[in-house]
């Protein structure tokens, strides 16, 4: 992401740039990609939109996802920097656990495990916070199933539980923390 053009610079090498592009302009682009360390692959005619917003799940929405983990932490009594210097190692861990494993076999947690218990712990607890925070739990709850299943380490009847009692509560609804 370019919030910090120095930043954005120091990454840009090894970077995947998609190039939707006629025949003609395709090759140049790709070498001048290359020329700045980048990767570049093809997007089909028709496909940038979804490329580009893609990066959204990586950028501003993990941002986004940092910015509720660190209003939990908030909820009890922790400072914006404690919450981001306790978050930023898992995440680092995360990212890692994913590059050297894959999507499904990186993921961890409670859902992953089928530990239907710490699940209903959680939404029991964000539910009473503020509306739409354990609605926004729950949403992406949902999303890491198929990763478990995936993974090998959720039982389809384990799964069939955590989404009972993931889908008895309230949906997302679009809040402001």
């Amino acid at each position: 992401m370019f919030a910090n053009p120095a930043v954005a610079l120091e990454g840009l090498p090894g970077c995947t740039v998609g190039i939707e592009a006629d025949d003609a302009f395709e090759d140049g682009l790709r070498q001048l990609a290359r020329d700045l360390g980048c990767v570049p692959i093809r997007v089909p005619q028709g496909a940038r939109a979804a490329y580009h917003a893609s990066a959204y799940y990586v950028g501003p929405f993990l941002i986004a996802l940092l910015a509720e983990a660190a209003a939990l932490w908030r909820s009890f009594g922790a400072g914006d920097r404690q919450a981001l210097e306790a978050l930023l190692p898992l995440l680092a861990g995360t990212v890692a656990a994913a590059r050297d494993s894959g999507l499904a076999q990186g993921m961890g947690g409670c859902v992953a495990r089928g530990d239907v218990g710490t699940v209903e712990k959680h939404l029991r607890a964000l539910d009473q916070l503020q509306p739409g925070v354990g609605a926004l739990y729950r949403e992406l709850a949902l999303r890491t199933i198929p990763l478990g299943l995936a993974r090998g380490t959720l039982s389809a009847p384990a799964a069939e539980r955590i989404e009972n009692a993931i889908t008895e509560g309230p949906r997302a609804e679009r809040i402001f923390l």
